[in-house]
C-alpha cells in the first residue's frame, strides 16, 4: 500500500489535459495490485463460504396427459358422467392437498422420516409443511396439448424422485378407489331407485287386480241373479202355457162329449152326406187344423192326464235347459279363482319383469382399479445427476471475476481521491 502511495506521489507532474493516458492507467493498476488481490480473496472467501453454507437442492419433475378411453367403463353406468378434464382436474387438486400429502406420509412414514431428518418432533408439521411447499402442480394446457406436471425440489440427503413418484401413484390410487366408491354409490342408487318403482307397479297392479275382481264378482252375481229371473219367468211361462193347455183340452173334451166323438176323427166322417157334398164341407170346414175335439174324448183327456201330472214335476224346455246350463256354468267363477290362486304378481307385470332384469344387469357390473385409467403418465421422477443452481467451478470463476473487476474499481477510486486532494492543494 505505502509503495502505491509513495509512487502516486514522486510522479513528474505533466500539463494538466483532458486526455486518458492508458500509460498512466496501466502503472496505476500495476502499482495497485495489492487492492485487486484483497478484493479477489475476499470475494473467493465469501464464494467459498456459500459453498460450504449452501445445501446442493435437486429438482425431479413427473409429466402426465389425460386418457381419452380410460372413463369409458365407468361412464357407462346410470349416474356417472366424468369427462378426462374433470378427472386430471380432480387429480391435481389431490396432489396440490396438503391433507392428503400428510395421508400419503402416514401410510409411508420412511418418506416421513427422510423428511424429517431428525427435527423435533414438535416441530413435524412446519418441516413438512415446508417440504409440501416445494411441491408444485402444474396443470396441462388442453388446447396446445402438453402435458401436467407435478415437481419437487429436495436435498440431496432425500430421495425425492422415489418419492414423487410414489405420491403420484397414491393419489391415483386413492383417486380410483374414490371413483369405485361413486360407482357404487350409483349402482346402488339405481338399484334401490328401480325396487322402488317395482314395489310401485306391484302395488298398483294388486290395486287393479283388487278392482277387477271385485267388477267381476259383482258383474257375475248381476249375471246370475238375471239368469235366475230369466229361469223363473220362463218356467211360469211354461206352467201358465201347460195350464192353458189343460184349460184348452177339457174345453175340446167336453166338446166332444155333446158331439159323441170318443176317437180320433175328421168333419168328413161326421155327415152321410154324398160325395160330391163331403167334398165341399171338406174344401170348407178342415183348413190346416182341425179342432182339437175331433180327437175324441179319450185322447183328450188322456193328454189333459198327462198334463196335470207333468205340473207337479220339474217344468223343462229347451230355454229352461239353456238357462240352466248357464247358470251351472256361473257356479265357479274361475279365473277369479285363478286371481286368487296366485302366489305372486310380479310374472304379469311387464314394466316389473323390465325393471328386475335391469336390476340383474346392473348388479352384474363388477368393475376394478383395473377397468379404470385417469391420466397416463408420460415421463417419471428421477433423480438429475447434478444439482440445481450453478456449480462450485462457475461459483469461484465468478467471485474471482468480480473480484478483479471491485479490485479495479477501488484502485481507480483511490487514485482519483488521492488526485482530487493534490489538485485541491495546489489550488489553495
Amino acid at each position: 500500500m505505502n509503495s502505491f502511495n509513495h509512487q502516486a506521489v514522486d510522479q513528474p507532474e505533466h500539463p494538466s489535459s483532458d486526455e486518458i493516458d492508458l500509460r498512466d492507467i496501466a502503472i496505476m493498476l500495476i502499482n495497485g495490485w495489492r487492492w485487486i488481490a484483497v478484493s479477489m480473496a475476499t470475494c473467493l472467501a465469501l464464494a467459498t463460504l456459500y459453498l460450504v453454507a449452501s445445501t446442493p437442492s435437486y429438482h425431479s419433475s413427473l409429466a402426465y396427459t389425460e386418457t381419452s378411453d380410460g372413463l369409458n367403463v365407468i361412464n357407462r353406468i346410470p349416474g356417472i358422467a366424468i369427462t378426462p378434464q374433470q378427472a386430471v382436474s380432480e387429480l391435481e387438486i389431490r396432489l396440490g392437498s396438503y391433507e392428503r400429502f400428510r395421508g400419503f406420509l402416514d401410510q409411508h412414514p420412511d418418506y416421513a422420516d427422510m423428511l424429517m431428518q431428525d427435527s423435533p418432533p414438535e416441530l413435524e408439521g412446519t418441516v413438512l409443511r415446508t417440504q409440501f411447499r416445494e411441491l408444485k402442480v402444474a396443470p396441462g394446457d388442453l388446447a396446445s396439448g402438453s402435458p401436467g406436471e407435478v415437481s419437487f425440489s429436495y436435498r440431496e440427503d432425500i430421495d425425492g424422485a422415489a418419492l414423487l413418484n410414489q405420491y403420484f401413484q397414491w393419489s391415483q390410487r386413492q383417486y380410483t378407489e374414490d371413483l369405485l366408491a361413486r360407482v357404487d354409490r350409483s349402482l346402488a342408487s339405481a338399484i334401490s331407485r328401480n325396487e322402488a318403482d317395482m314395489e310401485a307397479h306391484l302395488e298398483a297392479y294388486d290395486a287393479e287386480l283388487d278392482a277387477t275382481v271385485t267388477r267381476m264378482s259383482e258383474e257375475h252375481s248381476i249375471r246370475r241373479l238375471e239368469l235366475q229371473d230369466q229361469l223363473a219367468a220362463e218356467r211360469a211361462a211354461e206352467r201358465a202355457s201347460r195350464e192353458e193347455r189343460i184349460r184348452t183340452l177339457e174345453v175340446a173334451e167336453e166338446i166332444a162329449g155333446m158331439l159323441g166323438i170318443t176317437k180320433p176323427t175328421s168333419p168328413l166322417s161326421l155327415g152321410d152326406a154324398d160325395d160330391a157334398a163331403r167334398i165341399v164341407y171338406d174344401n170348407v170346414s178342415i183348413g190346416n187344423d182341425l179342432p182339437l175335439y175331433f180327437l175324441g174324448t179319450e185322447a183328450l183327456a188322456a193328454e189333459r192326464e198327462v198334463l196335470k201330472q207333468g205340473l207337479d214335476q220339474p217344468i223343462s224346455s229347451p230355454a229352461i235347459r239353456q238357462i240352466e246350463k248357464q247358470l251351472e256354468q256361473l257356479q265357479h267363477q274361475r279365473r277369479i279363482e285363478a286371481f286368487k290362486s296366485r302366489e305372486s304378481d310380479s310374472a304379469f307385470i311387464d314394466a316389473y319383469n323390465q325393471l328386475r332384469q335391469e336390476n340383474t344387469l346392473l348388479r352384474a357390473n363388477r368393475i376394478t382399479a383395473d377397468d379404470i385409467h385417469v391420466v397416463e403418465v408420460v415421463n417419471v421422477a428421477y433423480r438429475p445427476i447434478h444439482p440445481e443452481g450453478p456449480g462450485k467451478a462457475l461459483v469461484m470463476a465468478l467471485a474471482v471475476i468480480l473480484g478483479g473487476m471491485l479490485g479495479v474499481m477501488l484502485v481507480m477510486l483511490v487514485a482519483f481521491s488521492r488526485s482530487l486532494r493534490r489538485y485541491r492543494s495546489q489550488t489553495a
